[in-house]
């Protein structure tokens, strides 16, 4: 039997638990571990992302007039400012002070956004959609999330950095 969860559980459990994962980043001083948990949050993300871009802005934007859609485009600029912190990321060494700077960066960048999603977004489809829809919009997205590319090979955004 297969446990129903609305989209907006699904992603804010995607929420905390990369939070999570940020935090041990920034606390973590062995670079393997340092590469390890820099890997899982970016598959980790690009799960999360791939979920968002393909059910839940367009559900989103369905639903809210032309005019206020400014909503999910500074959400959609927050996602690109989240991966070019990555592909940064990529490039340095995990014991250097500019990868442990950006690490730091990372946290703020990602509890932010998060918190605005939450606050805008979610709270938005929350007071949309029916529990029905969400619950249908949760199986889409944890279908495109199962599915989703793993990083790095064939994460667009990262790939070819």
């Amino acid at each position: 039997m297969t446990t129903m969860i609305d989209v907006i559980e699904l992603l804010e459990h995607d929420h905390r638990l990369i939070e999570a994962l940020a935090e041990q980043l920034e606390l973590a001083s062995d670079p393997t571990e340092v590469r390890r948990l820099f890997f899982t949050i970016v598959e980790e993300l690009a799960a999360h992302e791939a979920a968002e871009q393909t059910v839940v802005f367009p559900a989103f934007r369905a639903v809210v007039e032309p005019s206020d859609d400014s909503t999910l485009i500074h959400r959609m600029s927050e996602h690109e400012e989240l991966n070019e912190l990555l592909a940064e990321m990529r490039c340095l060494a995990p014991t250097g002070f500019g990868f442990t700077k950006r690490g730091s960066a990372l946290m703020l960048d990602v509890k932010a956004h998060f918190l605005l999603e939450e606050e805008t977004v979610f709270l938005r489809m929350r007071e949309t959609f029916s529990g029905e829809d969400l619950v249908e919009l949760g199986r889409q997205a944890l279908d495109v999330k199962q599915r989703s590319p793993a990083f790095p090979d064939d994460h667009p955004r990262l790939a070819d950095r």
